[in-house]
């Protein structure tokens, strides 16, 4: 019984999580590095306007990355034209060059939010989430992917 009790509890936990789930993609990079020109993109149809949502992004990187930062460049278009864009630098690790951010061993991993909060998208849209890197390198090596998310914002 406690085993069912923990099962139930658990397949509760995990369907409440990926409710609020609006788009959860990975985009992993090639072995040989990042190009410049290589944009990171990711495509939806939302299904209801008006509800917010949470967009945010991860990006995995190895500690051999060369830099303490991640300058990126963010663009939403829609079928109407681009909605928005950004520049973000990204601090992957502190002064001493600690790397910000979770994980063991080589690979570690930071959530970054995209926009300032929740945004709604009008229904019947297609809209386009692209993202390419800013430094000075044209190909970026040590990054290992990208992974965007959209989530429900919570009614409470």
């Amino acid at each position: 019984m406690k085993k069912l009790l923990g099962l139930l509890a658990t397949t509760l936990i995990l369907s409440s999580c990926t409710e609020s789930l609006v788009l959860d993609e990975m985009v992993i990079l090639p072995e040989q590095g990042w190009h410049m020109d290589s944009a990171v993109a990711v495509s939806w149809e939302p299904q209801s306007s008006g509800e917010p949502i949470y967009m945010s992004m991860s990006i995995r990187h190895l500690t051999d990355f060369p830099y303490n930062n991640l300058y990126l460049f963010r663009a939403i278009e829609s079928t109407e034209g681009v909605e928005y864009t950004d520049t973000v630098n990204i601090a992957l690790a502190d002064e001493l060059g600690v790397w910000n951010g979770s994980g063991m061993s080589t690979l570690k991993a930071l959530d970054v939010p995209i926009g300032k909060g929740a945004v709604r998208f009008r229904e019947d849209e297609r809209y386009t989430l692209s993202i390419l890197h800013g430094m000075r390198d044209t190909t970026l090596s040590g990054i290992q992917d990208v992974r965007i998310k959209f989530e429900r914002a919570s009614q409470e």
